[in-house]
């Protein structure tokens, strides 16, 4: 079993990785084509590698991606078919890791994108697929995992795009000059929500590509307060992407990108999206801690209850609940419905689900005892290991095995099946080995009141070192995304 003292990083690795995948499947799959206009395009097939930096200036190939566009007419209709296959292979605290994304999409030129479908995997296991198709202003999401099928139905208006922050969507922008912005409307097929990415034309800069100078323009997109920058020619062909998460993309042939990578360590990321507190320093176990947090991005709204309160100008206060003094009766209400109810990655409802809770909780009634025995279970028996996939409760349950997310989902999974209203908390937590905060993900209980618990790290009541900055399911994960590298923490009182 993976020692304790890696977990943090197993965790913290993984969020980065995970919104690695998260950036690159929605930025690339898939641009739409301008509505209302013919597809002049010419067919493109772009390989890219995927590169990680280190302080010495050297750079690591541990991925590929692979894209290609191509004009055509279905059916009468003309538009564009587009193709993502992109592969991120690497070393996690010594452990190899592998995740593989394929995708496909259709868009016509009068009515934008039409349907779309891809498939995330790692190590040819916990695979995930998703298919949509977009018909009578409706957008509907099939989500395929560990055998077991969800749809998602919603409403959307004609000027879809399906775009993320990387940049790569310049494949099918409308040519812009230095100076230009424009704003556009997108939606996100992981995480079910919608915004608007703005995207500016800054500069232009000669780059070297197969031993020639290329003229391209630099263009920012910004999306969820995070911003990348991108290289492409006067053609609108990508050559470069640098993004704020520690890895870059630069365009290479189809042998480069096909041959052996370098499967570098990424432990030097966990020192970019560290957090080094000033003041205090923090420690594992502690029951109160008083805090402020700065450099937010404007989209933040922090949470703040009766474990994390929010006191005033950016300072908060973290007490540690204790367990419930005796039984406890949750009654009837809708006040904690949406804690009891499950989604596509959280399958409250499914017999498998169903079947392996009441084996774990057995006989008993009260809502911590319950808690408590789901704790002890998911701690004893899902393996600690980095898992590069989009974590479903019924695909950990089948495999034993992965990091804070998967330990998390299943928790919650398990805990709302037993009628024990769970939420999911998504912020930082204090490690002493790495000497700073990392991104974790661990879950609530209501047991009279809200208990925090930690069945990754061990923590059957999670100590006041876990900072939240979220909450919800796998949907509000890569709303961390403008965090990274901008939060500032300084502690003010521990103990």
């Amino acid at each position: 079993m993976l020692r304790r003292k890696n977990l943090i990083g197993v965790c913290i690795v993984l969020f980065w990785a995970l919104m690695t995948a998260l950036l690159l499947q929605r930025e690339l799959l898939v641009p739409r084509a301008q509505p209302h206009a013919p597809s002049a395009r010419k067919a493109q097939d772009t390989w890219m590698g995927i590169y990680t930096a280190s302080s010495g200036g050297s750079e690591s190939r541990i991925g590929y991606l692979h894209l290609t566009s191509n004009p055509a007419t279905r059916d009468g209709e003309r538009g564009v078919s587009y193709g993502l296959a992109f592969k991120l292979a690497t070393t996690i605290l010594s452990f190899p890791s592998e995740i593989v994304l394929d995708g496909s999409a259709w868009v016509t030129d009068a009515a934008g994108l039409s349907e779309f479908e891809f498939s995330v995997e790692s190590f040819g296991k916990h695979a995930i697929q998703v298919g949509g198709v977009v018909e009578d202003g409706r957008l509907t999401v099939e989500i395929d995992t560990a055998g077991e099928r969800f749809p998602i139905s919603f409403p959307v208006g004609p000027d879809l795009l399906v775009q993320g922050s990387l940049g790569a969507t310049s494949l099918n922008l409308p040519a812009l000059e230095i100076g230009d912005e424009v704003l556009i409307d997108a939606f996100d097929p992981i995480t079910m929500t919608k915004g608007t990415a703005r995207i500016e034309c800054i500069g232009t800069e000669v780059l070297i590509y197969d031993g020639e100078e290329v003229l391209t323009k630099i263009l920012t997109i910004t999306l969820s307060g995070m911003t990348t920058k991108t290289w492409v020619t006067l053609d609108e062909e990508v050559m470069r992407v640098e993004t704020p998460v520690g890895f870059a993309l630069r365009r290479i042939s189809q042998e480069e990108a096909l041959a052996e990578l370098d499967r570098g360590e990424v432990t030097e990321i966990l020192d970019q999206v560290a957090i080094r507190p000033t003041g205090l320093r923090p420690f594992r176990g502690a029951n109160r801690m008083r805090f402020r947090l700065d450099r937010l991005p404007e989209s933040a709204e922090i949470p703040s209850g009766t474990i994390q309160k929010h006191l005033h100008d950016g300072e908060y206060l973290i007490d540690v609940p204790g367990p419930p003094e005796g039984p406890v009766e949750l009654g009837e209400g809708s006040a904690h419905a949406p804690f009891l109810a499950g989604d596509p990655f959280i399958q409250v409802d499914n017999e498998r689900i169903v079947a392996h809770t009441l084996g774990v909780v057995g006989a008993a009634e009260d809502p911590w005892e319950k808690s408590r025995r789901i704790y002890d279970w998911v701690y004893a028996n899902i393996r600690k290991m980095p898992v590069l996939s989009f974590p479903s409760a019924l695909d950990v349950l089948e495999s034993r095995e992965g990091d804070c997310n998967e330990h998390t989902v299943l928790f919650a999974a398990m805990a709302r099946t037993a009628g024990v209203p769970t939420r999911i908390a998504i912020g930082v937590v204090w490690s002493e080995e790495l000497n700073g905060f990392y991104y974790h993900a661990w879950p609530e209980v209501f047991v009279g009141h809200w208990v925090p618990m930690d069945p990754t790290l061990g923590q059957e009541i999670a100590d006041a070192t876990h900072i939240k900055l979220l909450e919800g399911s796998i949907e509000s994960w890569p709303k961390l995304t403008p965090y990274l590298g901008q939060l500032q923490v300084e502690i003010l009182e521990v103990e």
